[in-house]
């Protein structure tokens, strides 16, 4: 059950493309059959849910900044201070396919991913080359020569996991000159580059299978990869802003923030249950929000019972929280109790929500 906003957004959540639809900007023509497509509630809809479909995210994000190296660029140099594993790669050749992915040890994440890049590597291998390049790994006081004697071990130690190239980084330049201006500020991280040498994907290596045999096979859309990229790095700049905004004390950058939650809503998480019960959530019950607008969150997680098919406990949980604060206690007692029913009696949160319908049932 999603409780807040930062537990719903984990760092592995935030490369995964899956999790983000493109969002929708419908322009000057949107109206009122626009708006019921993407409303929260099946009725007519409200001013402020009509502009939620149309307005253009990128205008309601303060301080939103696009990377530097975007897929459809020329992919940067490689600066690697050793290969330890494989084939060395000192350019990239044109015709071949490559898959730079970005790990170190200390990342649990990158291990579990180490398998699934070595079946790959094995299937693709007549087309593609799979590099792991070590990142973010340097000891304090250890020169690079530790590192990379450090680094050599436990690669050894990963044995047939590692069916595939590995490089450790010249110093930190690879960080430097590709996670960085990529915006990549996590990792696992894979960059796929394709037989004109330029960037052709970026995202977590668990996620790339379709891209890359779509790249292999020449059947990629390169321009509609960039723009999907970057409406994720949309979707992720506002959850963060909408995130930062609520909790402002000014009334009118908290009024701000909600128009950028609607637009989220509407045009990239409105068919993503759990993003939508995680934009609800803390309006209802973050004690750090001053200004809290409680059919915001009421039109989220009904929307969000709707997707679910009002069979998730922890939206259920929310949306009756969202009725108890607008005044409709009945309801909010008759969605409750189905959270609780639903909810094995040995499961974490369920003491809560028994306490809020009881809470319920007092004033009820």
């Amino acid at each position: 059950m999603t409780r807040s906003l930062s537990a719903a957004l984990p760092a592995t959540l935030i490369a995964a493309s899956a999790f983000f639809a493109s969002p929708v900007y419908a322009g000057p023509d949107c109206g009122e059959d626009c708006a019921k497509a993407c409303c929260a509630q099946k009725q007519a809809c409200a001013d402020d849910c009509a502009k939620a479909c149309c307005v253009d995210l990128t205008n309601l994000i303060p301080d939103l900044t696009m990377p530097e190296l975007q897929i459809g660029a020329t992919a940067p140099k490689l600066h690697l201070a050793q290969f330890i594993k494989g084939d060395s790669v000192e350019q990239f050749e044109k015709g071949r396919t490559y898959v730079v992915e970005f790990w170190a040890t200390w990342c649990g994440p990158c291990v579990k991913a180490f398998p699934h890049l070595s079946e790959l590597q094995k299937k693709l291998h007549e087309d593609v080359t799979f590099m792991g390049v070590n990142v973010w790994d340097t000891e304090k006081g250890e020169s690079q020569a530790q590192r990379i004697e450090r680094v050599s071990e436990f690669v050894g130690e990963q044995g047939d996991k590692m069916s595939y190239t590995v490089a450790i980084e010249d110093g930190n330049k690879m960080a430097k000159t590709w996670l960085k201006p990529a915006g990549q500020n996590g990792i696992p991280a894979a960059f796929i580059i394709n037989g004109e040498g330029k960037v052709a994907w970026i995202g977590h290596p668990m996620n790339m299978d379709k891209p890359l045999e779509q790249i292999v096979a020449g059947e990629y859309d390169i321009e509609a990869g960039a723009k999907e990229l970057r409406n994720q790095i949309v979707a992720q700049a506002g959850f963060r802003a909408f995130a930062m905004g609520i909790m402002s004390p000014d009334e009118a950058e908290a009024k701000k923030a909600y128009t950028l939650g609607r637009a989220l809503a509407a045009q990239t998480f409105s068919d993503n249950a759990m993003y939508l019960n995680a934009l609800a959530w803390p309006v209802l019950d973050n004690d750090r929000i001053t200004h809290r607008d409680y059919k915001f969150a009421k039109d989220l997680a009904y929307k969000a019972a709707e997707l679910t098919e009002w069979n998730d406990a922890g939206v259920l949980d929310t949306y009756a929280l969202a009725q108890y604060k607008t005044g409709d206690v009945a309801g909010a007692i008759k969605t409750q109790t189905k959270a609780v029913e639903l909810t094995p009696e040995d499961e974490r949160g369920r003491e809560e929500m028994v306490e809020r319908l009881e809470m319920f049932k007092a004033e009820g």
